[in-house]
């Protein structure tokens, strides 16, 4: 079985690291991305079992996309955050 614990509380500690070295509000990013205040805390501290319209909500209202990439061959664990953020930076094609 995967280990998921953890997973919500990086993933939102980064996007609110994001959101906030932007300047941008939670209350901007709520009405731009159709989520309600709360949805966008949820997200933020990965305390809350959300819904992927609510994430999907807070990536278009952060202005945000996703790109999602290959496994590496050589990886530690199933689901290394860092290891995939590494892999899909490589592997941008917008950079």
């Amino acid at each position: 079985m995967i280990e998921r614990t953890g997973h919500r509380e990086v993933i939102g500690e980064r996007l609110k690291a994001f959101r906030e070295s932007r300047g941008v509000s939670l209350y901007k990013l709520a009405k731009l991305g159709g989520i309600s205040i709360g949805q966008a805390k949820a997200v933020e501290s990965g305390s809350s079992n959300y819904t992927i319209d609510v994430f999907i909500g807070y990536i278009i209202g952060s202005d945000l996309y996703m790109f999602f990439s290959e496994k590496s061959e050589n990886r530690q664990k199933p689901h290394d955050i860092s290891d995939i953020s590494v892999k899909a930076i490589s592997e941008d094609p917008y950079r």
